[in-house]
């Protein structure tokens, strides 16, 4: 769901791999030369999550014969555990992150080492760059605006959107609520005294853009790509931010933006140390909210969130530089989260072959093979924890994963909710974890069968499938509401949570699936299906209004002998 430019680890596919920066750990043991299976380090790390509860759950993972089908299972169990367990979640994950960061390894010039050894093992040689937008602050607060479906819903319109999400299940409640909070307060849309760190600025769902065109003072780490850097350059000079970011030569040398473009960026896979210490003297004595919105594909995706992680945790222990670090996510809904009552009695009605015509055929004619289709409730998914008041009550989940995503995918989300708990529960951070929906970013559709899934989702109620400015939009009103609003219930540690997993509960603009009557990983055939016919139907219809319209016209052009 997120997207920055790819980056290559190979010079070319004719020659060795080389390996540098955050690497998998060895497997203990192997015959094999260097292996660094994730197989391996993925059943690690959920056996350190699991185990400090029950020893019998980390042997489990360990002895799985099959993770890559059956790892969504340890994960389901994983999250009962967080709330069945006292104080389960953060026990588990402090375990969690342990097992990374001290088992995950940092080679530079072919020597290895422990990667929490690394972070602090070497010094930063960028210097510091920033760019003043050249567009005139607006003499008033700018109002919130989405674009969507081709036009901007604003004012009444957007707050007429927001209502009928609400009440349609796209979105929750306290999501909706929290963006008409945005729209009507002005302060919240002043960014020009706050400064957010964009690791991954390029991210195609990251909120760069809406941040800049409200005045933000944005610190951005990318790829040292010159077409990258000009992109972002122009930006921010289109726009009445500023953009401040790290570069190789010394600036007083940089003349026009083609050179500074050149020397500006740097890799969170291979310069994550340099990285954090350069951060340190940013904007010292400044609050940064400092977002996670890297994304590289398959195993890639594991090693950049853990390189964002140990950024983030090196910033929030070192509060001599900043007085607050607030962390920020975007939150997959294909993923395994807690829900209110409310949602799953929706899920259920969504589920009856009452609730509307569609749900009807897809349940009582064959296509209900194509799946098989699933429920997205069920006692499996009712689990028994503390309350508010202390007293044992019945937590609702919703398991959104899509298997195919595999466990890399989701070991990477994992850790961010990790972090979060940690940052939230022991550091006393404020946190912005909101869920974003399902979005038709350029590295989903290029996937045709994934297209032609999300072409087809809406028919089941009350999914949507969003464009991404509509995402960024939504999601970085959402940012700021967490960000400004002491009483935001999942960000503010000042709210007490009876578990900390309903940070994630809260703010949740999942785009349906958890209201969603079947499992989000038993409606992509279907939806397929619906896809290519509706795709004929429509092409057929056209051929036959054409093939009239030609006869109508050939009728009343024909010579009269």
């Amino acid at each position: 769901f997120l997207e920055i430019f790819p980056q290559k680890l190979m010079s070319s596919s004719s020659k060795p791999k080389v390996v540098e920066g955050i690497q998998w750990p060895l497997v203990p043991g192997s015959k094999k030369d260097g292996d660094r299976s994730t197989t391996y380090s993925n059943k690690a790390v959920f056996k350190a999550a699991l185990e400090v509860h029950s020893t019998e759950d980390g042997a489990n993972v360990m002895n799985e014969p099959k993770w890559r089908k059956n790892y969504d299972k340890h994960l389901l169990r994983h999250v009962k555990t967080s709330i069945e367990a006292k104080d389960g979640a953060i026990i588990s994950a402090e375990a969690g992150l342990k097992w990374m960061h001290n088992n995950f390894e940092f080679v530079r010039d072919g020597k290895s080492q422990p990667f929490n050894i690394a972070m602090s093992a070497f010094s930063s040689n960028f210097q510091t760059f920033t760019i003043k937008g050249e567009k005139p602050k607006p003499t008033s607060i700018p109002e919130l605006e989405v674009p969507y479906k081709g036009g901007v819903l604003k004012g009444a319109k957007l707050i007429a959107q927001i209502s009928y999400w609400m009440k349609y299940g796209t979105i929750e409640p306290s999501a909706g609520n929290a963006i008409l909070n945005v729209l009507r307060n002005e302060s919240y849309r002043d960014l020009s005294g706050k400064y957010f760190v964009l690791l991954g600025a390029t991210s195609a769902m990251g909120p760069l853009r809406f941040l800049l065109n409200l005045g933000a003072n944005i610190v951005a780490i990318d790829l040292d790509r010159p077409h990258i850097w000009s992109t972002l350059i122009s930006l921010a000079r289109a726009s009445c931010g500023t953009l401040t970011f790290p570069v190789s030569a010394d600036p007083s040398t940089l003349t026009s933006d083609s050179e500074i473009a050149g020397s500006a960026g740097c890799n969170l896979l291979t310069q994550a140390p340099e990285i954090l210490d350069w951060l340190k003297g940013v904007y010292k004595g400044e609050s940064l909210i400092v977002g996670a919105y890297a994304y590289l594909d398959g195993e890639l995706h594991v090693r950049v969130s853990l390189a964002m992680d140990a950024i983030i945790e090196g910033l929030i222990e070192d509060r001599s530089s900043h007085p607050s670090i607030t962390p920020a996510y975007l939150c997959t809904p294909t993923d395994i989260h807690v829900r209110s009552l409310e949602a799953k009695c929706a899920s259920q009605n969504n589920y009856s072959i009452f609730s509307s015509f569609f749900t009807a055929l897809v349940r009582l004619t064959p296509l209900c093979f194509v799946g098989p289709l699933e429920p997205n409730f069920g006692p499996k998914y009712t689990v028994r924890g503390k309350g508010s008041l202390g007293f044992d009550v019945d937590y609702y989940l919703v398991d959104g994963i899509i298997n195919r995503q595999g466990p890399n995918y989701a070991l990477a989300k994992r850790l961010q909710h990790w972090r979060a708990i940690v940052s939230r529960v022991r550091h006393k951070c404020a946190v912005s974890a909101n869920i974003a929906p399902s979005t038709s970013t350029a590295s989903v559709t290029s996937n045709k069968l994934f297209s032609m899934a999300y072409g087809g989702m809406h028919w089941f109620k009350p999914m949507e499938i969003f464009n991404q400015d509509t995402s960024n939009a939504v999601m970085g009103a959402l940012l700021l509401h967490d960000v400004n609003n002491p009483k935001a219930v999942g960000a503010s540690p000042e709210i007490a949570l009876p578990n900390p997993l309903l940070i994630f509960s809260n703010g949740s603009f999942h785009g349906g699936v958890w209201r969603l009557g079947f499992k989000m990983d038993s409606i992509g055939g279907v939806s397929i299906i619906m896809y290519v016919v509706i795709r004929i139907l429509k092409t057929v219809f056209l051929f036959g209004a054409l093939f009239f319209l030609y006869k109508a016209v050939s009728k009343n052009t024909s010579p009269d002998y």
